[in-house]
Order: structure tokens, then sequence, then C-alpha cells
């Protein structure tokens, strides 16, 4: 007999959010490539970089591959659930140390991505949030038992064997 369980391993609480984020930092980094700034200059490591100003965050060449990478990274990873939780939590990571390394320089992080006040915030609110979406859990996950098939069996035909009866004539007398 064969008995075997399916495993429902529920629905992921990360996958959708994650996917999500990550095609909003894709297009806000694409569309500020091409319409922000585009200028690759640099002054590593702790030099003061400027950029300009799309759509309330300062960028430039760097800061708008950053939100690309970040994006694309999230997307690749989003349908699956190991995947969607590890690459939130490497991206969210790296956007909060980032963040608290703008903030300590004052004007730009590591001497290559434009910040202002605003960049910072908003990369460390989606740092956080993304560190926090890899600790969500599936959902509804059981056991299901799969439906009870006996074990196939051998198609042998089945032979009588003659009937052992013992025909007794009657006794002889002597």
């Amino acid at each position: 007999m064969t008995n075997r369980r399916k495993k429902n391993r529920g629905t992921s609480l990360a996958k959708g959010p994650i996917g999500l984020i990550g095609l909003a930092m894709l297009a806000y980094g694409i569309t500020a490539l091409i319409f922000g700034g585009h200028g690759f200059t640099q002054h590593a490591p702790t030099g003061a970089v400027h950029g300009e100003t799309w759509l309330g965050l300062e960028v430039n060449g760097w800061s708008s591959l950053l939100f690309v990478a970040a994006g694309l990274l999230l997307l690749l990873g989003a349908p699956m659930h190991w995947g969607a939780k590890t690459m939130s939590l490497i991206v969210g990571s790296s956007l909060v140390g980032l963040c608290v390394i703008a903030l300590a320089n004052g004007h730009g992080a590591l001497g290559l991505f434009a910040a202002n006040g605003l960049t910072e915030l908003v990369w460390g609110a989606a740092g956080a949030l993304l560190i926090v979406l890899s600790l969500l859990p599936r959902v509804g996950g059981r056991s299901q038992r799969a439906e009870f098939r006996p074990a196939p069996r051998a198609t042998t035909q089945r032979v009588e064997s003659e009937p052992r009866t013992v025909h007794r004539s009657p006794a002889e007398t002597h």
C-alpha cells in the first residue's frame, strides 16, 4: 500500500511586497538615470558628492544605479519564498548601511552616492522595511493526506485444484 503525504507549504507573505518594492525601486532608478542626475563623478572614499534632485531625492548616476541594482535584485528574487527573503535581507542591510554612512558623512555616501536628507530617509526606511519583510513566514501550511491507493497486485489467475475427496467403495467382507 502507498501512503504518501502531500505537503502544502502555505502562502508566502514576503514575495508580493518585496516584488512591488523591487519594481518601484527599479522604475525610480531608471527614471532618475534618464531624467535626474546622470553624472558619474566620484570623490571616493570620503568626499562630498552632489547630484541633481529628482522627485525630491538627490541622485547622481551612481545613486540611480544603486536604485536600479537593488530593484533588480529584489525583483529577480521575488518569485521564490527563500529567494525573496534572502535578497530582501541583503538589499535591506545594504541600504541601512548606506543610510548610516551618509548620515555620518553629511553629504553623500562612500564618495559615490549623492544623498540629501530625504534620500537618506528613503534609504533607511526602505532598508528597515526590507529587513522586516525578510522575517515574514509562510502562512496556512499544513500536511494533507494524499488519497489512499492500495498497492497494485499482480494479474495472475487463480487456478482451482481438483477436489481432494476420497471415494471409498463399500467395505468388502471376508
